[in-house]
């Protein structure tokens, strides 16, 4: 029997307010701490068809309720709301643009009664509402929103949708709880229907001249674009300004950084929205932008990784006590060695967390590792592309050594063919990356005298002339375009599909 866990901030007093009253057997509440610790719940793997609902008051990115949702499904479980529809409520761009179902819904409504009165607000609860004539519309909502609880604020005369606000389970009615707990009986998802892609080669390029570290310089975008005109391909290098434009393409290749709330971000997710292949899908943004994401879905696979453990502002001591020292610290949002910190001794301890703590309500502690280099494998849906060996910078013990005046060092690079590389490191680099996706991906690895161990999959790994392609040539770009040929001559998107119950 599936299970669906409640998640809210104070599951004991759910009863007084009719909540937990009388839901069926297999619907369980519990706190955050439980899911986030992993207590009294289904082992990942062992209850297919687990689902989380987040009720939980905060649930901005990086917070403790954004963490529910994302540690759900890096276990496997379906949430609700997926961490990317809370990502993408933190962007009120993206938030904005999926009105147009809504509204359609509104249009269509009206049209089948001129005197329909249409209210001013409506609470939609699992893509419920309390009105029967209005189910499209809370359906249309749930759909574009996937939020759990949710009031829709209406211009009844034009009519149009003006707002959406996400709310809390501690202001609900007696009403509306009893709305919420109906939905959670009957609570299933359906996979929604993919949109067709047209079928041109047009690829805009994503670039971004003042991106310190992009992961493809300008000569590398260069050569991309004579291979793709060689293949019959028209490239258009595309900036932040061009994002309306994005719907005269076929396809979408980002090379500046990517980060959540990032125009990067904005820009794969409206091509997802569009039906267009995209290189970083969000779906992949969103698991590999979050180290927390990646330690727990590595850990549930059975991926070797590093020791490594999710930490509270309550819980740093002993991670520090079950580490040992010296440990790394890392910010689960950090990327180019950024947001990393090294703790040589229990002293450093405190300062060194409280200052990464200020960023995210979780960050990682991890066994500390030297290695002279790390292997970096990159993949292209599911097979590997390149590989190299990322040298650490001369006498410090990262790839990246930035100083307080914005410069950056970086360690040599040094491309080697694949079938010069271990099996072994293939084939854990393929493991990983088929839990993020089957986009294009850079598998960082370690060989330690305890063995190999996974450190992290990026999305949007660097690519650039001389190195990354210095084995293959011409022939990795033709790979990659080739790639996204298939996927628009196909018809369909091979992104991980996006969905109100789960992103998996």
């Amino acid at each position: 029997m599936a299970t669906t866990l409640i998640v809210a901030d104070e599951p004991d007093g759910l009863a007084p307010d009719g909540l937990a009253e009388d839901l069926p057997p297999q619907c369980r509440v519990v706190a955050p701490d439980d899911l986030l610790d992993g207590r009294h719940l289904p082992a990942p793997g062992t209850a297919p068809g687990t689902t989380v609902v987040n009720l939980c008051r905060d649930q901005r990115p990086l917070s403790f309720g954004y963490y529910v949702s994302l540690i759900a499904e890096a276990r496997g479980y379906a949430a609700i709301p997926t961490a990317a529809a809370l990502a993408d409520q933190a962007d009120d761009r993206l938030v904005r643009s999926r009105f147009a179902p809504v509204d359609h819904a509104l249009a269509a409504l009206r049209r089948q009664g001129a005197r329909l009165i249409l209210p001013r607000r409506l609470f939609v609860a699992l893509g419920r509402c309390n009105k029967p004539h209005l189910q499209e519309i809370a359906e249309a909502a749930y759909e574009a929103f996937g939020l759990p609880l949710m009031t829709l604020q209406i211009d009844p005369a034009r009519p149009q949708l003006l707002q959406v606000m996400a709310e809390p389970l501690a202001g609900l009615d007696p009403r509306q709880l009893r709305l919420l707990r109906a939905a959670l009986e009957r609570l299933a998802g359906t996979p929604p229907t993919p949109r067709p892609f047209r079928r041109a080669p047009r690829l805009a390029v994503l670039v971004n001249p003042d991106d310190p570290l992009p992961p493809s310089k300008p000569g590398t975008i260069a050569r991309l674009r004579d291979v793709a005109s060689s293949m019959g391909i028209d490239t258009e290098c595309v900036g932040h300004r061009d994002l309306p434009r994005l719907g005269g393409f076929d396809a979408l290749f980002i090379r500046e950084t990517t980060a959540l709330q990032s125009p990067s971000y904005a820009f794969a997710e409206t091509a997802a929205q569009l039906g267009l292949p995209v290189i970083d899908d969000p779906v992949s943004i969103l698991r590999c932008c979050n180290k927390v994401f990646l330690h727990e879905r590595l850990k549930a696979e059975g991926v070797p990784q590093p020791r490594t453990l999710a930490v509270r502002a309550d819980t740093l001591a002993a991670a520090g006590e079950a580490l040992g020292f010296p440990l790394v610290l890392k910010v689960p949002d950090g990327a180019c060695s950024r947001g990393v910190i090294r703790v040589d001794s229990p002293a450093e301890l405190p300062v060194a967390g409280r200052r990464l703590l200020r960023r995210s309500r979780l960050i990682l502690a991890q066994e500390y590792l030297y290695t002279d280099f790390d292997w970096r494998i990159g993949v292209l849906a599911g097979r590997p592309l390149f590989a190299c060996r990322y040298r650490m910078v001369r006498g410090h013990w990262q790839i990246f050594r930035h100083d307080g005046n914005g410069r950056s060092e970086e360690g040599a690079t040094e491309p080697v063919a694949l079938d010069r590389v271990p099996e072994a490191v293939l084939s854990a680099a393929l493991a990983a990356a088929a839990l993020i996706g089957t986009g294009l991906y850079g598998v960082d690895l370690k060989e330690t005298a305890q063995g190999l161990v996974v450190i992290e999959v990026n999305d949007n790994p660097n690519i650039d002339v001389g190195l990354e392609d210095a084995c293959l040539g011409d022939a990795l770009y033709e790979r990659l375009l080739g790639h996204f040929l298939e996927r628009i001559e196909a018809g369909e998107d091979r992104a991980p599909a996006r969905t109100v119950g789960s992103i998996w």
